[in-house]
């Protein structure tokens, strides 16, 4: 499917909000079944919007910044802001829209950005979409996701694409196969160009080097197949790593749980 819209899902009608002190809004809440042919072209909304891959993957972009996410982060897109979406593999979007007066404080918020989800913010977004809350206990949740959003920090840790052609070319190469071994002077020279060039791109386009870029891709990668059952000693070879140990190592580092962890929690957020 492709639309300029996320609305071809479940939409659940969840304002106005009003509170004992007069604030007043309203926000929606929607879920969309995606696959790897949906694509949300170039479009913005009036609302703010909050959009969560409970499973599966997407890729935001937003004023040419590309980033892809999982269920880790949470996307936050302001009300008017150009922006597209499509999704590598199937899984599940969770979008909050909200009127721009409901929004955490602060000129932060004004441009887009990528949060990190924790186990409370995640159970919010699914009871708002579940339940089916009274008007005051609506506002109670509302107000708390806002909360934990104005107390997280800038989060870069989504996978960020590089803005230059070549470096871009190279990353979307590691995505498709994630365990290719060819290091950073191979991948210049098959690209004609000198590694110095591409090593900058990385640094400037996504934040880190090639070197820290690919072992997130490899981790990213990793988290969709042991989303989708995979054994962790199939998992690791697949994305690269020789041995399962220093596989675990490295994605508990990234993510702070074991890929055993993560897969059982993938499994049960499937059935929320």
């Amino acid at each position: 499917m492709s639309g300029r819209d996320h609305s071809d899902g479940e939409i659940k009608l969840l304002g106005p909000l009003d509170d004992a002190e007069g604030t007043s809004g309203e926000f929606r809440v929607s879920r969309s079944r995606v696959d790897a042919t949906t694509r949300f072209d170039e479009h913005s909304h009036r609302e703010d919007q909050l959009a969560w891959m409970s499973s599966g993957a997407m890729e935001v972009s937003v004023l040419g910044d590309r980033r892809r996410l999982r269920r880790e982060h949470l996307a936050w897109i302001p009300a008017g802001m150009v922006h597209e979406m499509s999704f590598s593999e199937p899984g599940e979007l969770i979008s909050v829209y909200a009127d721009p007066e409901l929004r955490p404080q602060g000129g932060r918020w004004n441009g887009a950005r990528t949060v990190r989800v924790d186990d409370l913010s995640g159970a919010l977004l699914a009871h708002l979409l579940e339940a089916d809350p009274a008007g005051r206990r609506r506002w109670r949740c509302w107000t708390l996701l806002v909360d934990l959003l104005s107390a997280a920090a800038r989060d870069d840790e989504a996978l960020a694409m590089p803005r230059e052609p070549r470096a871009r070319a190279i990353a979307s190469a590691l995505m498709a196969d994630p365990a290719d071994p060819r290091g950073l002077d191979d991948w210049a020279s098959a690209a004609g160009v000198s590694s110095k060039t591409i090593g900058r791109a990385f640094v400037d386009g996504t934040g880190c080097t090639f070197r820290e870029w690919r072992v997130r891709v490899r981790l990213h990668a990793a988290a969709g197949m042991l989303g989708q059952g995979a054994a962790v000693q199939d998992v690791a070879p697949a994305v690269g790593y020789e041995s399962v140990s220093s596989f675990i190592g490295a994605f508990r580092a990234r993510f702070s749980v074991t890929p055993a962890v993560y897969a059982a929690r993938s499994r049960s957020a499937e059935v929320i």
